[in-house]
């Protein structure tokens, strides 16, 4: 079997039969005023590829040639050959032009509505003039009247056939660009699981059922204004979700409309016909601009939240070089620390006991400094012990030195397993809100409180500092500002302000909040950590999505 797929002839008469299986089964569904026939043709022609072109003209001779042959004697035989001619191949030199031109398929997820109603339009005008060419050429017997052309037949055989291209080719399309795409099983699932589903079942169907039914059963008044309220409901879905609304609601109404009309050539039927044919295009019009508005912000959107994320990889990053630096400053702290120790062991002999003492004071002191400033850059508690430990222990001990009381609460599990860059902005948020509480107000104590929580899938942590004000203010506000610079050198932080700690903070979808309670000023920081499985949810099909232009 793999070999007969790939053999041209197997493919060519698979192709054929298929089509005229199909066009069998369609035909008696088929009539002048909504041709199905004719959303078929175009349908084939826009989905398969050119080299099986030959197939589908003879998949619809054969058909063609056996319902014709038997009306030779009543209408002649150039009427017959006419109408025998298949009309699949008067189409094709306007679809490939289309395909090929004015580029109907930009590639194969990608649809260009204003390109596929003008390919519509310009088949059923051809395939109107054909059958314009056969009424012409008809000789009927003798003592029968030759068949009149009139403009009321000429334009019903136009918009019949455009309605049914409506009807049939955009939702062949939808299929098509899915299954293209891989995602037609999951796009059924979704669209199974939708509120448009669910609002068509619900709303839309049941009103097109009542208007249908009033349509057929009113006067003539009532005939025309449900006809023209049945397009509300689906201009409303339209509006709401776009393109595929517009052809699941238009294909509805073509459907309800075209079966409680009277299928004959009288003025009734040709203005609802042209209605429905004025009013579907403006649907799909509207839902394809809908669409593609709804897309550019979906892309602003990912753009914006691309920019977050290169940010936020960019300040982890820079955490990163400083806690390698901050290594880097350990090790060689060691190492130095080392040195110093034979050093004073070789020339302890050659120094008085006032200088080794001194010496050795030095050297501790220079070690001491490194220490400090390697904590400040990177605590090793962080390093060793996780972040916990770095909140609890390193701020402590910092405040310990300037008299400040210091307490931390942290509640809730996975505090470790949040991101590494969503950690690195905690630490960094909580020394530089210590600096902001510190400098705004004398403070006796800072209460720091953390809190880890998961909803829908989506990891949260409230990070809460308050700093218990000093009644009585101190005359010197110069202590205060040597104290903040103080913290912010043992800290590493760079005094940052309500508005960059509030804009940090909406790197990470978060909030920050500011309330000043009696004697307390406290801060609030709220941030999200969207899961991984999340995130690929939400930008993996973005690509497959962009299928309407």
């Amino acid at each position: 079997m793999r070999r007969l797929r790939g053999d041209f002839w197997f493919t060519q008469v698979a192709v054929g039969a298929a089509y005229t299986v199909a066009y069998i089964l369609l035909r008696p569904l088929s009539d002048a005023h909504f041709p199905i026939i004719a959303g078929l043709r175009l349908s084939c022609l826009l989905l398969v590829p050119y080299r099986l072109w030959p197939a589908l003209i003879v998949g619809e001779l054969f058909p063609l040639a056996y319902f014709n042959i038997l009306w030779t004697a009543q209408y002649g035989t150039p009427a017959l050959l006419l109408e025998t001619t298949p009309p699949i191949a008067l189409a094709m030199p306007i679809v490939w032009w289309c395909r090929s031109r004015l580029a109907l398929f930009p590639n194969k997820q990608l649809v260009n509505v204003k390109t596929l109603l003008i390919c519509g339009l310009l088949v059923s005008l051809v395939w109107t003039l054909a059958n314009i060419c056969t009424i012409a050429a008809i000789r009927p017997p003798a003592g029968y009247p030759p068949p009149q052309l009139d403009s009321l037949m000429l334009i019903g055989l136009f918009i019949g056939k455009y309605i049914s291209i409506l009807a049939i080719v955009p939702s062949v399309l939808i299929a098509k660009a899915d299954h293209s795409a891989g995602l037609l099983r999951s796009r059924l699932q979704h669209f199974a699981k939708s509120r448009l589903l669910i609002e068509t079942a619900c709303l839309i169907l049941p009103v097109f059922l009542a208007l249908s039914w009033l349509s057929l059963h009113g006067n003539e008044d009532a005939k025309q204004l449900t006809r023209m309220v049945m397009f509300l409901p689906a201009l409303w879905l339209t509006i709401r979700y776009g393109w595929r609304a517009a052809v699941v609601s238009g294909t509805l109404a073509i459907i309800c409309i075209c079966s409680v009309i009277a299928s004959r050539p009288e003025p009734d039927l040709l203005q609802a016909q042209a209605f429905i044919a004025f009013a579907v295009t403006c649907l799909f019009a509207i839902g394809a601009r809908i669409t593609a508005q709804n897309l550019r912000e979906a892309r602003g959107r990912l753009d914006a939240k691309s920019a977050m994320e290169l940010a936020q990889r960019s300040l982890y990053q820079s955490e990163l070089r400083i806690r390698q630096m901050a290594t880097a400053l350990e090790e060689l702290r060691s190492a130095s620390q080392i040195s110093h120790a034979r050093l004073l062991g070789r020339v302890k002999h050659l120094l008085q006991t006032s200088e080794s003492h001194n010496f050795h004071s030095q050297a501790a002191a220079t070690n001491d400094q490194a220490q400090r400033l390697a904590n400040s850059m990177h605590p090793a508690a962080w390093r060793d012990r996780g972040l916990s430990a770095a909140l609890q222990e390193t701020i402590a001990l910092t405040l310990d030195e300037t008299g400040m009381a210091y307490s931390c609460k942290i509640k809730g599990r996975g505090l470790n397993r949040l991101a590494p860059s969503i950690q690195a902005a905690l630490y960094r948020l909580a020394c530089e809100t210590v600096v902001y509480i510190c400098g705004e107000e004398t403070c006796l104590s800072i209460t720091l409180s953390l809190r880890v929580g998961e909803t829908n899938e989506e990891c949260w942590v409230a990070l809460r500092l308050e700093g218990a004000l000093q009644g009585i203010q101190l005359a010197d506000t110069s202590y205060r500002k040597l104290e903040c610079e103080y913290l912010a050198t043992r800290f590493g932080a760079v005094g940052l302000d309500l508005a960059s700690m509030r804009d940090h903070v909406h790197l990470y979808g978060g909030e920050l909040h500011v309330k000043t309670i009696h004697d307390k000023l406290r801060v609030t920081f709220l941030l999200k950590d969207v899961r991984k499985k999340e995130r690929e949810r939400s930008t993996a099909p973005a690509q497959t999505q962009l299928w309407v232009n």
